[in-house]
């Protein structure tokens, strides 16, 4: 932590406004100044047939996958509307796995009662491959919760596999623009910069090309992101544990610690 004399860090929080809430209070008892600009925005799409179809036949499915905690959260609220939580215990009778891409995901799940397995360390498509539950899926239906768009080597490669996978699309994610002098306002200090996401880090660059000049570095929510970081040109890359509150906030407190 900066001693008294000691200017504060300042750190640019990029996260969706409503996931910034309690990381942003915890980084001011840090002792950092806290410089907030969301490079993203989650929005629910309406839902259609075929997604109510999804929801209502859930337990024909073999697996439910997350793949972020706004998929998991919106989809455990549609989920409600037709298997209400309180009523059904739904990680015993239904015989589905339910599976989260991380550690944030999977306590949304695990908070509502689902016995949601997750991958051991890597925190993305990749890791969840190689858990023992998407290894054998040869006839298995597959069920992913996910944004619109986005990556698709986790149902390719179920599907070389053998599973009949689909998608859920629950929420679009918009890129809120800003104009030079919000960039310069929110870059003058050089702030450590936090992203969640490898999204959240292509909307910034998209909008600030030289962003590695701009800022003292970078903390990254895994090896991934942290990949994307070099190849825009970041040099002092710290990589947290994950992209939870509690890590993001270590990671920051090693940089604190080991940084001049």
């Amino acid at each position: 932590m900066p001693t008294p004399s000691s200017s504060p860090l300042p750190v640019l929080v990029t996260r969706p406004a409503s996931q910034a809430e309690e990381i942003c209070p915890a980084l001011e008892a840090l002792g950092c100044e806290v410089i907030r600009q969301p490079l993203l925005k989650i929005e629910a799409v309406a839902e259609t047939p075929k997604t109510k179809s999804q929801f209502m036949d859930i337990d024909l499915f073999d697996a439910v996958i997350a793949i972020s905690r706004n998929a998991a959260e919106m989809g455990l609220s549609t989920m409600d509307q037709y298997w209400p939580l309180g009523e059904i215990n739904i990680s015993g009778p239904l015989g589905i796995d339910w599976i989260a891409i991380g550690p944030v995901t999977a306590e949304v799940m695990r908070t509502q009662g689902l016995d949601a397995k997750m991958p051991a360390s890597q925190f993305d498509s990749e890791g969840a491959l190689a858990m023992p539950e998407l290894k054998n899926v040869a006839g298995k239906k597959i069920l992913i919760w996910r944004g619109v768009g986005g990556r698709e080597t986790l149902a390719s490669t179920l599907r070389e596999r053998g599973a009949k996978v689909v998608y859920a699309e629950l929420y679009q994610r918009l890129i809120p623009q800003y104009n030079d002098d919000e960039w310069q306002q929110a870059l003058v200090l050089k702030p450590l910069l936090l992203v969640s996401s490898g999204q959240g880090l292509e909307a910034l660059a998209a909008q600030q090309p030289k962003i590695a000049e701009s800022v003292r570095g970078i903390i990254a929510p895994s090896s991934r992101v942290a990949e994307m970081a070099k190849s825009l040109g970041f040099i002092k890359i710290q990589i947290a544990s994950s992209a939870r509150d509690a890590d993001m906030l270590n990671a920051v407190k090693n940089w604190i610690a080991t940084s001049p």
